[in-house]
């Protein structure tokens, strides 16, 4: 992260939102999993800005940005700033903050991480907003036009049809070339993996499908880059589209007579309801990723994902091909069933099954909220001295049953360079591109492979060791803590 000159401002209290528009930015920030500079521009981005952007006051001035897309500018002239940030990203969002609130601009922390450790979050932000964002915005910008601003607001989990549209007016396309926009239908997760931020913290719940509709046909904006390739082409930010497959058959049925291209993620269930999968083809589905992680029993049973069924996976594969659908697959390297033989068996496994739709590989983590960070903890597995930038899923933070850390580091950098190999990206393109004649399923197939290439970026950075405790955070960062006086959080 390279951040431009602040320029000081004195500090003054707020303007009466009556007197003069309310100056609002909304950032997502972001660093790299490398731990070097640099932005990570891609289909999918944070939501998150423009969903805060559309609970925020008629009339106010509004910027988004998100870091993926490359360096923000912090010497706007703001009164507010919200930060959006995951668990890995917390360092850096403090260093942002403090930067800002020496201008006298206000800093709003938000999402799970602020939420799960709201009293160390106040210490680096004027408020925290904990839970869910609908009802705790409009409360904060109330409090703000009354001059009584609060350090807390509990937003709570709001039902689904508090969802407001997003501002999608607001995407800057010339900073996002390559972005989709999105929408959600959903949010929360029916199942419990022990590793997942949801399990325990979120009901799934169900947008009106109108509602769902209405943003999508009447609000949404789009990306007409790449030669149109990307024009009329969204993505559904649920964490389990198929949640309930009741609903997701009625959305199919909504959204056919649009004639619009989408994807979305769904675990590994769904894929084996044929019939399902050929209403959201003809619906326009082209993408779904799903979050196989495993090939090995064991460690499927050791993450209680049990709805995983690996036998199937070929067969289902390949059936969602021929119906004009590209399965992509998340890899987990680390679980507790996992064992040296078994990772070095893995990408040949991968190839006998003939998939290589595999775009993302990542380190197991046992993230705080999670009932597996109760479980390593307990047992005393967490590596000593692991701070939130560590949580990132691309560092071991914890021994698993049967490996050592710097087994798990070797294995998941053996498997990157493996998945991400070009003759893996073209055996994907040669297996996959005849399987449908459907409207942009060829195109869909090409982009994918760029996805799974893109693997291997996590590994540019020769000097990462991919340890908690051995890797330090980035350069400019360390600096600005050091000059502020910041501390990491520290989790063990």
């Amino acid at each position: 992260m390279r951040a431009p000159a602040v320029r000081r401002r004195a500090a003054a209290p707020l303007p009466h939102p009556a007197e003069l528009t309310v100056r609002i930015a909304i950032i997502a920030t972001y660093t790299h999993p490398t731990r070097l500079p640099g932005a990570e521009p891609s289909i999918m981005q944070s939501g998150v800005p423009e969903l805060i952007a559309g609970l925020c006051p008629d009339g106010a001035h509004i910027e988004l940005y998100n870091e993926k897309d490359g360096p923000v500018p912090l010497d706007g002239d703001w009164d507010v700033v919200f930060l959006s940030y995951l668990h890995a990203y917390y360092e850096h969002t403090k260093v942002l903050s403090a930067l800002l609130r020496r201008r006298g601009v206000k800093t709003v922390a938000g999402g799970r991480h602020a939420t799960h450790f709201t009293e160390d979050a106040l210490q680096h932000f004027d408020v925290v907003v904990t839970g869910e964002p609908e009802r705790a915005i409009p409360a904060l910008f109330a409090d703000l036009e009354a001059g009584q601003l609060q350090r807390v607001y509990a937003g709570g989990e709001g039902p689904p049809s508090a969802i407001r549209p997003y501002r999608y007016d607001l995407i800057d396309r010339s900073r996002s070339r390559f972005r989709l926009p999105g929408v959600e239908a959903s949010r929360g997760c029916p199942f419990t993996c022990n590793f997942c931020v949801l399990t325990g913290h979120e009901r799934y719940r169900m947008r009106p499908i109108p509602e769902v509709i209405a943003d999508i046909t009447t609000r949404m904006t789009w990306n007409k880059a790449l030669f149109g390739v990307m024009d009329r082409v969204f993505i559904f930010y649920d964490n389990n589209l198929g949640g309930n497959k009741t609903y997701l058959r009625e959305l199919c049925a909504a959204l056919r007579p649009h004639k619009l291209i989408w994807g979305c993620s769904l675990t590994f269930n769904i894929l084996k309801d044929t019939e399902l999968l050929r209403q959201m083809a003809a619906a326009g589905c082209r993408y779904i990723y799903t979050g196989l992680e495993s090939l090995n029993p064991a460690s499927i049973e050791a993450m209680n994902k049990g709805q995983n069924k690996l036998s199937e996976v070929q067969d289902i594969i390949h059936g969602a091909a021929r119906l004009g659908i590209l399965v992509s697959f998340g890899l987990l390297v680390g679980t507790d069933g996992d064992t040296s033989d078994y990772l070095e068996k893995l990408p040949a496994l991968l190839l006998n099954l003939r998939f290589f739709s595999v775009t993302f590989v990542g380190i197991v983590c046992p993230y705080p909220e999670t009932s597996m960070f109760e479980t390593v903890q307990r047992e005393g597995r967490l590596l000593p001295g692991t701070i939130s930038r560590d949580y990132d899923g691309y560092t071991v933070c914890h021994r698993p049953t049967h490996l050592h850390p710097t087994e798990v580091a070797e294995h998941y950098q053996r498997i990157c360079k493996a998945v991400g190999d070009w003759r893996n990206v073209g055996r994907h393109w040669l297996d996959k591109l005849t399987e449908s004649d459907l409207p942009r399923y060829a195109s869909t197939i090409a982009v994918s492979g760029l996805e799974i290439a893109s693997v291997k970026r996590a590994l540019a950075n020769p000097k990462r060791r991919y340890i908690a405790g051995l890797d330090p955070i980035e350069a400019w960062d360390a600096a600005q803590m050091s000059t502020l006086g910041i501390e990491p959080q520290r989790l063990s």
